[in-house]
């Protein structure tokens, strides 16, 4: 898709990379940045900074980095065109975009057409449900079940007849292609391939929207006990389960408002929760938590409470996704409600403060796991022993060596253990776990960086932060001294842009293709090494001194190459040949 320049520009002034990228990670300000924890990699202690006056990210964790098109992009993982769509659409900027790749247009067209078809299906489910007269059913079960008029409306609840082509027909009636029907998830092939069936059949039905409020894609319960109890939508180019949670466009700032996001299972645990005024609450559409579920909300709120039922489906599903919010380092709490209920009975039952009293009391991660384990095997000498092998396993995978050194303290005396044995046990285990081992020895690896580097990456920085010095860059021919390939080739993108003009880093970024390319450019113009310095003379001596290294050393292995010709010394040769092939190769890297 081919956006007009003046657009992308339009766009990039009319952002404020700190406002869009506040509404999904929780940013707060220090010295000239701002600072939150990555969306793009696990961390406890922020590593992700944004320059408002450069209009762009970096993270020195994980190295991600870019303007606001990028930050967008990278994480609603969407191409170029939907993120410029996204922020135009959020600025009430007109955009009239052509695609001249006939494959990407495809692709555009098809994301297109699924989410208006699902905004249809879904006002289509709303209308049967309101208004038919099989939806009366489906009326008085929810009726029942406790949700009101308001809800339905807000969350546009509907209802899927127990017909077999309902949607087929509709589909048909809009002229939705046979390939559009089948990507949407709506309907199915028949086994013998004579036709359509509808995949949601005499169901409550829940669009599910993505944080951009467009509906990705839809779940549905029964009202019996038939099998199986909940169906979603399957995976579409707009539904990714790993990264949509149920209710957090609606959810997102009364979580952030909160600092806390409660986290259940089912459809009717959050429309409960939220119902009773616990607004800050999402739920897993039933599916396993994933590392980017649990990433998305570290950008609403710092603590998590992992809501389940107390029957054993519960607990194994709290153990289950208690490893990925150990990795991601995110401070969670698991609440068992008592025997008998779910979210949804609790709060029906016993209202908002009930349900705030009893989260008060929600057990830490290890607490909980200890409970468990000691509900398993009980309190006998044997016992503790597969206690203590239990949560070994799990408290390796914490990554703050004083926290991990509490829990050890506190499983020792729950246990009545020495402390150092227990410490033993879970070092030794540290010690031998794959991963724990590969991230040593990469700790250890050693980092070949050539001081010319350094001063290459230099140039790169000045070039970006002070851009009157372009004009000693160009003169002087200082990039084409430069060993790093790399550096080189986006030294001369910089050198495109005119450096007289406003916002000059960001039009740089915008002129930039590559994603790696764009990080290497965050990367150096949040490095501005040289605000105390003489701009223009440190620029001149960084510049005088990577020419006079170059020549001196590539004069060098010349004269050495010559004089290995001249001695007939054919192996000296090859070793300096390659010697000289070693260092382009190390700075094409």
């Amino acid at each position: 898709m081919y956006i007009p320049e003046e657009k992308i520009s339009e766009i990039l002034n009319t952002s404020d990379i700190v406002d869009v990228i506040s509404e999904s990670v929780i940013l707060k300000k220090s010295g000239r940045n701002f600072f939150g924890l990555c969306p793009f990699h696990s961390e406890k202690t922020p590593s992700f900074s944004v320059n408002a006056n450069k209009q762009i990210f970096h993270c020195f964790g994980c190295s991600a980095g870019g303007n606001v098109l990028s930050y967008v992009m990278k994480y609603h993982g969407i191409s170029f065109p939907e993120a410029a769509k996204m922020l135009a659409f959020k600025h009430n900027i007109t955009i009239e975009a052509q695609i001249d790749s006939p494959a990407k247009k495809k692709e555009y067209q098809i994301k297109e057409s699924l989410f208006r078809l699902n905004k249809t299906v879904m006002g289509f489910f709303f209308d049967e449900l309101k208004s038919s007269k099989q939806g009366e059913t489906a009326r008085k079960y929810l009726i029942n079940r406790g949700i009101s008029d308001d809800t339905i409306e807000q969350f546009k609840l509907g209802f899927s007849s127990d017909n077999w082509d309902v949607i087929v027909k509709v589909l048909k009636e809009l002229k939705i292609s046979r390939k559009v029907a089948v990507q949407s998830g709506l309907v199915l092939e028949r086994k013998q391939k004579s036709g359509y069936y509808d995949r949601f059949r005499n169901r409550i039905m829940f669009p599910i929207f993505d944080i951009n409020m467009q509906v990705a894609g839809f779940g549905g319960r029964v009202m019996d006990d038939s099998m199986p109890k909940y169906m979603n939508s399957p995976e579409t180019p707009v539904y990714n389960k790993s990264r949509i949670l149920y209710g957090l466009h609606a959810s997102k700032q009364h979580c952030r408002q909160e600092g806390l996001v409660y986290i259940v299972e089912g459809y009717f645990d959050f429309l409960s929760l939220y119902q009773h005024g616990i607004k800050n609450t999402v739920a897993s559409l039933g599916t396993a938590l994933t590392s980017d579920h649990v990433r998305i909300l570290k950008g609403y709120a710092p603590k998590m409470i992992l809501v389940f039922d107390s029957d054993a489906a519960g607990i194994n599903a709290a153990k289950r996704s208690i490893k990925i919010f150990m990795k991601e380092g995110v401070d969670t709490r698991i609440l068992v409600l008592p025997e008998g209920n779910d979210p949804d009975s609790y709060v029906v039952k016993h209202g908002q403060e009930a349900f705030n009293e009893l989260a008060l009391n929600a057990k830490t991660v290890m607490q909980f796991l200890l409970q468990v384990s000691i509900d398993t095997h009980g309190l006998s000498v044997e016992g503790r022993i597969r206690i203590l092998e239990d949560m070994r396993q799990h408290l390796i995978l914490i990554q703050d060596s004083a926290l991990r050194s509490l829990y050890v303290k506190e499983l020792a005396e729950t246990l009545n253990i020495d402390e150092k044995a227990v410490l033993e046990k879970v070092r030794e285990l540290y010690l031998n776990h794959p991963e724990k081992r590969s991230s040593l020895m990469n700790d250890k690896k050693d980092e070949d960086v050539l001081e010319s580097d350094r001063r290459e990456e230099q140039i790169i920085s000045i070039m970006l932060n002070y851009p009157e010095i372009i004009d000693e860059i160009v003169n002087t021919d200082v990039l084409d001294y430069f060993y790093s390939e790399k550096l080189k080739r986006i030294g001369k993108k910089i050198l495109r842009v005119d450096p007289k003009k406003e916002a000059f880093i960001t039009t740089v970024m915008a002129k930039i293709e590559k994603n790696e390319d764009q990080e290497l450019i965050a990367s150096y113009a949040m490095n501005d090494f040289f605000l105390e310095e003489d701009i223009h003379q440190k620029a001149l001596s960084l510049i005088n001194r990577i020419i006079r290294v170059r020549k001196k050393q590539e004069n060098t292995l010349t004269s050495k190459i010559i004089c290995a010709e001249k001695g007939c010394d054919s192996d000296l040769m090859e070793l300096l040949k390659q010697k000289q092939a070693e260092i382009r190769q190390l700075h094409d890297q």
